[in-house]
């Protein structure tokens, strides 16, 4: 499309009156002038050499809007390019020939389901792997995200330890200066009573006997003393009368503090809290133009283009969302089975999108010797004769596979990379639509995203938590609290290295900011399903519980609270 348009509008510009100015000066009105970026030599000619390839240099009006679609690309790749930089050829041909195999792509324009101009929702399902993720570092220069220039790596040097601190710092106090009760008076000489001002623990010296709000880390040093630590300084924390509001305080989460500078040079806190959460649509206004996810994501805008248009699909499609499916219990496998069977006996639209089976896939965790290495082939195995006795489902529907914390090749590192090759053959050899993702991982559905990560956080955040007043809660408070301290924390795992490993290079890969549309925290805890600040959080809980359970996500609901459902195979016992 991109390429036959031009020609063709050429064709006809050629009865018109020839156009006064040359590809070069389209070029520079639209690139230079309109949306002002920098051509680097190069540029020119190669925008000349497109026009003339397809026959639009008589024609001003289509080369105006060629070169435009061109730019909007070029401006829209998700690298940062979101103001004055210099354009280069290399990046023209890069972003021509990801419009033209865009344009080509069935779903671009058009893909068909058998009803109109229905979009193929499949075109738009993607799963993006944590190791693929593009890297967004925070600039101080330009107090936002800029793409970083080499990819991480596994191996990186000891400067990446402290740069995931300042970064998760950073985006977090971005934020909070861009609430409403942070925001200073706009006036000079207004007041306004809801205003707090933050103060860096620098600015505390010298000034004890005062009443200060803080932000920082929370970090316990070598004294055993808790501090709380920004970029430039510290200051040890009393404890003793804290209030602590809601939500689960750890060490290595950032958080609000209010108290007294005493004397001593110690803070007294009167009260602890989380920092305030940015709602995705807030976020996507301020950076929608950088893909977090590298896969070119959809827009907001792009997005209500394709509904005023009717395009997007009007059947109902769901995600299966199961977890802990151990393949060596005999029960979980019938169950399994009987689950399918279900879903393959549906009509053709009526069967899922997509099947998300999370680990572990074992009951006992995976040890580094051939016996086990042999039962989990053997066990994979046993699952795709399983899978490849529905072949109407496997024709309909992708599956999804996310290791689970004892999955092979089990560390204690996050985030975890796919299931090895050399031991899912087997699925690969009989089911045609099959991933394996990292975990976690995300799924992008349209403008969707919504993050898939299999961890026992409950246990893990509760056996970390720093103890403050009463400390008994009841369940409902427990899984709010969770999900409120994730969220506002805008990272999966907001614990230090000692508890919670991570790979310094891929912390970004954690990170929950923008805040996605849903968090699916997969945990032998509990199921539950959450809505807070518009994002939907749920958990599956076990399979192996004692009916069977699994949630189904109903990704074209507009409430949040009604796309997800808990399900559970019935009891043939009664």
């Amino acid at each position: 499309m991109f390429a036959s348009q031009p020609a063709s509008s050429a064709r006809r510009g050629l009865k018109q009156k020839t156009a006064q100015r040359t590809p070069a000066q389209v070029a520079r009105k639209v690139l230079v002038t309109e949306l002002a970026l920098n051509l680097a030599p190069d540029a020119v000619p190669w925008m000349d050499d497109l026009a003339r390839q397809f026959e639009l240099e008589n024609d001003e009006a289509v080369m105006e809007e060629t070169f435009r679609h061109l730019a909007k690309g070029l401006v829209t790749r998700g690298d940062g390019f979101d103001g004055p930089q210099l354009v280069t050829a290399d990046m023209l041909e890069e972003t021509y020939n990801r419009l033209l195999v865009t344009a080509e792509q069935p779903g671009a324009e058009g893909a068909h389901t058998g009803a109109g101009d229905e979009l193929d929702s499949t075109h738009f399902l993607k799963v993006v792997d944590a190791f693929e993720m593009p890297a967004w570092r925070w600039g101080d220069e330009r107090k936002g995200f800029e793409k970083a220039e080499a990819g991480p790596s596994l191996a990186p040097p000891a400067t990446s330890k402290a740069r995931y601190l300042r970064d998760r710092f950073n985006v977090i106090k971005q934020v909070i200066l861009r609430n409403e009760h942070f925001s200073p008076p706009t006036l000079v000489g207004q007041e306004r009573q809801d205003y707090m001002k933050l103060t860096s623990i620098k600015n505390l010296l010298g000034r004890q006997g005062g009443h200060f709000l803080i932000f920082g880390l929370l970090t316990r040093m070598e004294d055993g003393a808790l501090y709380l630590e920004d970029l430039d300084d510290k200051v040890e924390l009393d404890l003793s009368e804290a209030t602590p509001e809601s939500g689960l305080f750890t060490e290595g989460s950032f958080v609000l503090v209010d108290g007294d500078y005493t004397v001593d040079s110690i803070f007294k806190v009167n009260e602890m809290g989380h920092p305030p959460s940015e709602r995705r649509a807030a976020a996507r206004r301020i950076y929608g133009h950088h893909d977090f996810l590298g896969t070119g994501a959809m827009s907001i805008a792009e997005e209500e283009e394709l509904i005023h248009a009717e395009r997007m699909p009007q059947h109902e499609t769901s995600f299966i969302v199961l977890s802990d499916i151990h393949l060596d219990n005999h029960k979980i496998m019938v169950a399994l089975e009987k689950l399918l069977s279900a879903y393959e006996d549906m009509d053709d639209s009526e069967k899922p999108s997509l099947f998300v089976l999370c680990g572990n896939f074992r009951s006992r965790p995976f040890l580094f010797d051939g016996e086990a290495t042999r039962e989990y082939q053997e066990l994979f195995a046993s699952l795709a004769t399983l899978l490849a006795k529905f072949p109407s489902l496997l024709a309909h529907a992708r599956f999804l596979l996310v290791p689970g914390p004892t999955d092979p090749w089990s560390s204690n590192l996050l985030p975890r990379p796919a299931l090895p090759e050399s031991l899912v053959k087997p699925l690969l050899a009989k089911i045609p639509h099959i991933t394996f993702g990292s975990n976690p991982c995300r799924i992008r559905y349209f403008s969707q995203e919504i993050v898939v990560f299999r961890e026992d956080m409950m246990g893990r955040m509760m056996r970390n938590a720093v103890r403050m007043g009463d400390s008994n809660t009841e369940g409902a408070d427990l899984r709010k609290a969770l999900v409120q301290t994730i969220l506002d924390q805008a990272h999966l795992a907001p614990l230090p290295l000692n508890v919670r490993p991570i790979l310094w290079d891929f912390d970004h890969s954690l990170r929950l900011y923008p805040m996605p549309t849903t968090l699916i925290l997969a945990d032998k805890f509990d199921p539950y399903k959450l809505v807070y600040e518009d994002c939907l959080v749920f958990n599956p809980g076990s399979f192996a519980r004692r009916r069977f359970g699994w949630s189904t996500y109903y990704p074209q609901m507009v409430d949040a609270k009604e796309r997800m459902e808990e399900s559970e195979l019935p009891d043939e016992r009664n």
